[in-house]
């Protein structure tokens, strides 16, 4: 008998033909089960593997038995008139078990693998929950021919936000959150669910010639329609259309008629260039790109110059020339700016809210947040005013009723950037890593995540000690950020690295930076933060030294940062008498500025700019400083300072600062959780060991125990870096990125 009658009489064909379309049948039923279960796709990968492994184990089984109706039966060649005993016999079933525990360890084997995968995701994002009246408004599709007027169908979308969101009966989320999936492939329920609401609005808008066609659909949680309209009109009209479809949804929603409302005549505009500047120069405010401040206060002023009774561009204007800038000129030119949008439309939240920045980062507190409160109140979505506010109730000492303004906000704009990471930060400072650690995720998971989501991971990794986390996620930054021509993101990495001890790679993507961004003030207050890291006498230090030794001290040419920069370089590198006098001039001179004063004699901490973290690192560094000149009763007022407007139980180097060697063991050793780790986790290890202000107290047995068991793990995470870097040449990619 040849092969092939003999593979038909042991039907092997029937075989091979059953198994492959049986595993078919199991691979296609996972593709779908799967993703419901969370499983990831990179799961079936195993899957297969698992199939064609097991595949010969068939064969083998095949050949050499037979399944019948009354049993399993070994398959033998029998000759002519033999009759030959087919029952198993004891070798048999040896053979079926080897050849069933193979078949087991293979698929245990990629059950295992799977499981890994599965344990290998990120955390799930915190669960939102939904409220019955809630609502988000989608970016409205741009179906114009010309893709650079998308942010006209942003602006539509918004003032239809803005109308929804003045209706006490509904839940409106903010459009930092509902805008974070305007390029998502998620369908509406999917959508509903990650912005926890019960209810979508979606739509498109066309323009052609002087004619606008909006197309409005409202859709549940489910994904089915509940209505939908188009709207036909002419560009003219353009306000009244927003005001039509905001009053025609909300009647779906809350089953009443929401009467139409005239727009206050500073709100609008007939000039449709102008109305086109603003909406360019919203949509750079948005974006924040390394560029949007000069792009957006272009746009903003061309628009002015077009209508200067347009109120909007105002605020706008008024907010791109003072958020994140340091005190100047342009804060005064902001004030009258709001006030100018105020006058022109009186209910314009958002000239409130710049307002109430504005002045109440200036001094006067209570009316800045008094101006922000009417500002949410006038429109309660405007999410960037509970951030605004946060800032200056902080500044007043409210801590607690600026949390909560916080928390209201993040539940009225749940993907808002800054909002997500102030919260983040608070829940990890409050020692709640998981609830921080899922926060940021739920940003970087967005299909096209914010500027700051990836850098706030990399800060919430360092604070609890994951260096190598914060390793990986500063790498994911810097892809992120190299198709926005913003290389700022290599600094995190130049500290992650710096972290671990890891000294020539910072140094490298230093350089990198510095090569493409010069900045001399950036440079050194980099360097500086690197050289914190190091000896005193590594080469770091040696440039340092030269960069401030060139520099003469005179005090009336040097910006306030510039000195404090300079004095914490000279107090890092020894030099105590001149650091400590650049460090006590720079100190009082940013005092004098936030409080709107003459220079005072002293430094008084109360009234100090910055974080009790920030604040408190310096003044002990200054209380170092004047120990190491004599001045020891200008020292002890500074701790005596810092021991009243801090809770410095804790600070194991506060009480060594005093001279309480035993208190600050006991500090050491007392704190746990979140202070423990920011304070005296492995993130902490290298710039313990080379702070001057620490020399003396870590030489004491218990605290050279303690190092040692912190530089174990730091040597641990640096492994993991070291290893991932062996395997893949990122700096050959980034340098290849950043080139393009």
């Amino acid at each position: 008998m040849n092969l092939w009658q003999e593979l038909r009489r042991r039907q092997m064909f029937r075989l091979v033909g059953l198994y492959v379309v049986g595993a078919w049948l199991v691979i296609q039923v996972a593709d779908i089960v799967f993703p419901a279960w969370g499983i990831p796709d990179t799961a079936l990968r195993y899957l297969f593997f698992a199939a064609f492994l097991c595949f010969p184990i068939a064969l083998v089984f095949g050949w050499v038995f037979d399944i019948r109706k009354d049993g399993i039966f070994r398959t033998r060649e029998a000759g002519p008139g033999e009759i030959i005993e087919s029952r198993l016999q004891r070798a048999d079933y040896a053979i079926l078990v080897a050849l069933l525990a193979v078949g087991l360890a293979i698929l245990l084997g990629s059950v295992e693998k799977i499981q890994e995968e599965i344990e290998s995701l990120p955390a799930p994002a915190a669960t939102i929950e939904r409220r019955d009246n809630s609502i988000a408004v989608l970016p409205f599709t741009n179906l114009d021919t010309n893709p650079n007027t998308g942010f006209f169908s942003d602006g539509i979308t918004e003032e239809i936000l803005h109308r929804l969101s003045t209706l006490g009966a509904l839940h409106v989320l903010a459009s930092n959150s509902s805008f974070a999936f305007r390029s998502s492939e998620d369908g509406p329920a999917e959508i509903s669910k990650k912005l926890g609401v019960r209810y979508l609005l979606q739509g498109s808008i066309r323009r052609d010639s002087n004619y606008v066609r909006v197309t409005a659909r409202l859709v549940d949680d489910q994904g089915f329609q509940v209505w939908s309209q188009t709207f036909d009109r002419e560009l003219e009209s353009i306000f009244a259309i927003q005001s039509e479809i905001a009053s025609t949804v909300s009647s779906q929603i809350v089953n009443e008629i929401v009467p139409m409302q005239e727009l206050p005549a500073g709100r609008t505009t007939t000039n449709m260039e102008a109305y086109n500047a603003y909406l360019s120069g919203r949509a750079y405010a948005d974006a924040r790109t390394p560029d949007w401040r000069d792009n957006a206060i272009g746009a903003y002023r061309h628009a002015i110059d077009l209508d200067p009774g347009y109120a909007p561009p105002l605020a706008g204007l008024a907010m791109a020339m003072t958020v994140n800038t340091g005190r100047g000129s342009q804060w005064d030119e902001g004030k009258q700016l709001a006030d100018k949008a105020i006058a022109l439309d009186p209910q314009l939240a958002e000239g409130h809210a710049v307002l109430g920045l504005i002045v109440g980062i200036t001094g006067d507190h209570a009316r800045g947040a008094s101006s922000l409160r009417h500002a949410i109140q006038l429109d309660p979505s405007l999410a960037i005013a509970y951030s605004w506010l946060d800032t200056v109730l902080e500044r007043q000492g409210l801590q607690s009723e600026a949390d909560a303004i916080e928390d209201r906000g993040l539940e009225i704009d749940p993907l808002n950037p800054v909002l997500v990471a102030n919260v983040a930060m608070r829940e990890s400072r409050a020692g709640n890593f998981g609830r921080a650690e899922q926060l940021i995720l739920r940003l970087v998971n967005l299909p096209d995540p914010p500027q700051m989501a990836l850098p706030t991971l990399y800060e919430v990794y360092e604070d609890w000690g994951y260096l190598a986390d914060a390793v990986e996620a500063a790498k994911q930054s810097i892809h992120v950020q190299a198709s926005n021509e913003d290389p700022w993101d290599l600094a995190l990495l130049a500290f992650g690295y710096s972290n671990l001890g890891m000294a020539e790679d910072a140094d490298y993507w230093k350089k990198v930076l510095f090569e493409r961004v010069p900045d001399d003030l950036a440079m050194l207050d980099l360097s500086y933060n690197l050289l914190r890291m190091r000896d005193s006498d590594s080469q770091l230090g040696e440039e340092l030294l030269q960069l401030v030794n060139e520099t003469e001290f005179r005090e009336t040419e040097h910006h306030p940062w510039t000195l404090v920069q300079f004095g914490l370089v000279n107090i890092q590198l020894g030099n105590f008498e001149k650091g400590s006098k650049q460090l006590d001039y720079g100190i009082r001179l940013l005092q004098a500025r936030a409080s709107r004063t003459e220079l005072a004699s002293s430094i008084d901490v109360s009234s100090l700019p910055g974080t009790p973290d920030d604040v408190v690192f310096v003044m002990h560094l200054l209380t170092f400083a004047y120990q190491q000149v004599g001045r020891s009763d200008d020292a002890d007022a500074l701790l005596q300072q810092l021991t009243d407007a801090f809770p410095m139980e804790g600070n194991a180097l506060h009480h060594a600062l005093m001279g309480d060697s035993a208190g600050a063991l006991q500090a050491l050793h007392s704190q746990t959780g979140a202070r423990w780790a920011r304070y005296y986790g492995p993130g902490k290890y290298y710039s313990i060991i080379n702070d001057p202000a620490w020399a003396e107290t870590i030489k004491a047995p218990e605290f050279q125990k303690f190092l040692a068991e912190m530089k174990e793990e730091v040597d641990r995470q640096r492994a993991i870096v070291e290893a991932a870097d062996a395997e893949h040449d990122f700096r050959e990619e980034i340098n290849q990125l950043l080139a393009n």
